[in-house]
């Protein structure tokens, strides 16, 4: 419930990083698949993969770390 209530979306790495930084919640982004982007995410507070999100529209075709092709639309949040 609180991760549908609190729904926002980044398209590129400086969007994601102000938008955890100032806004509670989750964020959905588009992520290539590769291990290296997710330990770049977690370096931003803590932030780790909440959930793959299947059958959903793409919110973008590039990876919001790396700019490469994304494979999935990735519900991103901080670990407490």
């Amino acid at each position: 419930a609180h991760r549908d209530a609190h729904p926002y979306t980044a398209t590129t790495y400086e969007e994601f990083v102000k938008t955890i930084n100032e806004k509670p919640g989750f964020i959905k982004a588009m992520w290539c698949g590769d291990e290296a982007c997710e330990v770049k995410m977690k370096e931003i507070k803590g932030t780790k993969s909440r959930c793959i999100l299947e059958n959903e529209k793409k919110i973008d075709d590039k990876c919001v770390v790396c700019g490469k092709d994304a494979k999935h639309l990735v519900v991103w949040g901080i670990q407490y």
